[in-house]
């Protein structure tokens, strides 16, 4: 048994799968959720996704090792601070919030030196959220960034190392900025470009008539504009200073693939499309 007993605050998509895998694990004594919505409390428990659950943070964790905060990016400063007022200093907290250094700064700003804060981030999802969407294996050989500072103890970023590693994640490190940078390009600008596309189509003249037509390629480009508006309004945000970079970049591409086409520059696309298609089949 590696853990005694672990916390989870917030069971939607990834703080119910995280609590579901440390529970299948056998590697944690008990496994607590906490959640304002008394049915996902429920559901929770009667899919045995939780030992126990409950609404109050102070109630649920009491006893924890290890903390982890499951919500949207903006509550979990606050959270943090919660639960600093009513746990012991022993107890470490975690998170799985996609951006970074904004949230660390200000949890470091408060949190007093004898307690241990490790930024996470699992590179895991889907478009849902949600309880009923938990799934066990979805950090299964998947990776999961942590982003220590100058700050971090080293004991507490080898133990939420351990719990990763207990349910089949690859744990990798790096610096709070470097994270935000990567994830801007990657994962908050694919959003970004997502929910524009449809929109892009949405407000062309009659758009029930052109998305009747829809394919593959549109379906399967947009599929993550189904994901939370609420949630990613927050990551978007928070991650405004790569992301505007990382959007300035894309615009430069666009008005390069536009001149090409204005000018019937079939050499000059012909090479971005190249590039683009020798990129992605190094991704694959």
């Amino acid at each position: 048994m590696l853990f005694k007993k672990v916390t989870v605050v917030g069971l939607g998509l990834i703080g119910g799968s995280l609590a579901w895998a440390l529970k299948q694990s056998g590697k944690v004594e008990e496994v607590s959720g906490v959640d304002i919505e008394e049915k996902t409390l429920r559901y929770a428990i009667r899919q045995g996704i939780v030992d126990n659950g409950s609404r109050s943070i102070q109630e649920s964790i009491e006893g924890s090792q290890i903390v982890v905060i499951a919500t949207h990016v903006g509550l979990i400063p606050m959270i943090a601070k919660a639960i600093i007022g009513c746990s012991a200093p022993e107890t470490i907290l975690t998170d799985v919030g996609s951006v970074k250094s904004s949230l660390i700064e200000e949890i470091e700003s408060f949190i007093p030196p004898e307690y241990s804060f490790v930024g996470g981030h699992p590179i895991s999802g889907t478009e849902h959220s949600g309880i009923t969407f938990s799934n066990p294996n979805l950090f299964n050989s998947k990776r999961c960034i942590l982003t220590p500072t100058s700050k971090t103890s080293l004991s507490a970023l080898n133990k939420v190392k351990s719990l990763w590693e207990a349910i089949g994640a690859t744990v990798l490190t790096m610096d709070p900025e470097t994270h935000d940078r990567v994830f801007a390009f990657v994962s908050h600008l694919p959003h970004a470009v997502a929910y524009t596309l449809i929109n892009t189509v949405a407000s062309e003249r009659e758009p029930e008539n052109i998305l009747s037509f829809a394919g593959g390629g549109l379906k399967d480009f947009t599929r993550i504009s189904e994901s939370s508006p609420e949630m990613w309004s927050e990551i978007l945000i928070a991650n405004r200073k790569h992301l505007l970079d990382s959007i300035q970049a894309f615009k430069e591409e666009i008005e390069r693939l536009h001149l090409a086409i204005e000018n019937n520059d079939l050499q000059a696309l012909m090479e971005q499309l190249r590039r683009a298609a020798g990129v992605k089949k190094s991704l694959d």
